[in-house]
């Protein structure tokens, strides 16, 4: 049976932001298998402009989003992400709740950020968040027919609460588009352009720490060079960051479309992929796809896919010394580099946005069969 799918997220229509990018993915692949699927973005489920009070609102705005959709349209699913189909009518449709990573477990992060004195927490939004946004989350999952995780820790902090029994909580990890698999150059590639750091410039991606590991490569005398892609803010915010005498040594890239993004993976020596927290990270997986040698923290998809000296290097959150070791022995190293960059390709080279794809419609033909 083919199925109508309608996936929704308070996100931007940008198929270069990372939860966007997955909704895109999602749809061309269940398109490609016989299915319907349809996404409803933001801008659709409308709501103030402001932070704060839309992550309160959102979930009902979001609810009559879905039921204008559905008085055209009859789906089979409905996958809502974070909290957004909290006023789903659950008759008309199977609801799958979908995390592409807890608010709870990154609500700790951000108060470990204000510990650090990265970012400031008033008490109350310490206390308006939980009670706004973190209740509707908890609500959403348990209402739902599954919960769609993708990382172990998110899946053994939901049942460790007791949001589902066990069963109904199901992690599927994201993609590569196959032909950046298949379309990989033969032999060793071109590389030489030095340490590259993807995705969005906030205190989640480890920015801190990165700064600081970068400066102490300098200071050691390491005159390496730094690609920040796809910051999402302007280049002067970036820059600014960093101490002067490093500067020049930084090149900002803005957002830029995939297939620009894949020949940045396939000419940079390391990813430093520093976050404090992630929901899955597809940079990692997109990176380790390109023979890219990745030098992380343990969160997201790493600890599941990387193997500390083998396919990659872990190193402990929050510790630029150790980012800054580990840079300067591997990029001493570049027979190591290409030894644990070709493991990295191999140990991800089945994860697909296909196999994502149909893993996902057979979750949803679960949700459908346990109404």
């Amino acid at each position: 049976m083919k199925l109508s799918i309608l996936l929704v997220g308070d996100y931007p229509a940008d198929p270069t932001l990372g939860s966007s990018k997955v909704f895109y993915k999602l749809q061309e692949e269940f398109t490609s298998l016989g299915h319907r699927c349809d996404i409803v973005f933001g801008d659709e489920i409308g709501g103030p402009s402001s932070r704060q009070i839309r992550q309160a609102v959102s979930p009902w705005y979001a609810g009559r989003a879905i039921a204008m959709r559905q008085e055209g349209t009859r789906y089979d699913v409905v996958d809502a992400a974070s909290a957004e189909g909290l006023w789903i009518d659950r008759s008309s449709a199977a609801f799958v709740c979908r995390s592409n990573g807890l608010e709870h477990l990154n609500y700790r992060r951000m108060l470990d950020d204000a510990r650090a004195g990265l970012t400031r927490k008033p008490w109350p939004r310490r206390i308006w968040y939980p009670l706004s946004r973190l209740t509707q989350v908890e609500r959403a999952a348990k209402k739902a027919d599954r919960l769609l995780l993708l990382n172990a820790q998110d899946y053994e902090y939901a049942v460790r609460e007791r949001w589902k029994p066990a069963d109904r909580i199901e992690v599927v990890a994201h993609g590569v588009s196959s032909r950046y698999l298949h379309d990989r150059p033969t032999g060793e590639l071109a590389r030489g352009g030095g340490l590259l750091f993807c995705g969005s410039w906030d205190h989640m991606k480890g920015i801190a720490y990165l700064v600081a590991a970068f400066e102490r490569l300098h200071a050691n005398g390491r005159r390496l060079a730094l690609t920040i892609l796809g910051p999402g803010v302007p280049e002067a915010t970036v820059l600014a960051a960093f101490a002067p005498p490093v500067r020049a040594s930084v090149r900002v890239v803005p957002r830029v479309p995939e297939e620009d993004v894949i020949r940045m993976y396939r000419s940079h020596d390391l990813l430093l992929w520093t976050s404090t927290y992630e929901g899955f990270g597809l940079v990692l997986l997109e990176a380790m796809s390109q023979e890219l040698t990745v030098v992380t923290t343990p969160v997201g998809c790493a600890a599941a896919l990387v193997r500390d000296g083998e396919n990659g290097a872990i190193v402990p959150p929050r510790d630029p010394a150790a980012i800054a070791g580990v840079v300067e022995r591997l990029m001493d190293d570049p027979a190591r580099r290409r030894q644990m960059g070709a493991e990295a390709a191999r140990t991800v080279s089945a994860m697909t946005w296909r196999a994502t794809a149909e893993q996902t419609v057979a979750l949803y033909r679960r949700a459908i069969a346990s109404r």
